[in-house]
């Protein structure tokens, strides 16, 4: 899957107590991933961070990433994998840090 000028792996992974697969995709909680500019790699269904905000005013604030009006999907509207542009969410590259194309 690609998102912000990178590409994501996702694997299928199988439930035995529902008998099917489903796409996991990563962790970005857990693992953090930044593009070249600083901005944090999100997944749709993960939690709202403190900063979401709706995606139309006078919404309540979205319980998910994929809700909030910081998340950028970069191909098609329903992209699970999309770029947080908080700008509060946003980091400063290292010095030295190598950038991934």
């Amino acid at each position: 899957m690609r998102a912000g000028g990178r590409e994501f792996p996702v694997y299928l992974e199988y439930d035995e107590q529902l008998g099917e697969s489903y796409p996991a995709y990563p962790d970005f909680e857990e693992h953090p991933e930044y593009t070249n500019d600083g901005r944090p790699f999100a997944t749709a269904e993960q939690e709202s961070c403190p900063h979401c905000k709706p995606k139309s005013a006078g919404k309540p604030p979205p319980g998910d990433c994929g809700g909030c009006g910081w998340f950028y999907r970069e191909q098609t509207p329903y992209d699970p994998i999309g770029v947080c542009m908080c700008d509060a969410r946003r980091r400063e590259p290292n010095p030295g840090e190598e950038e991934r194309e």
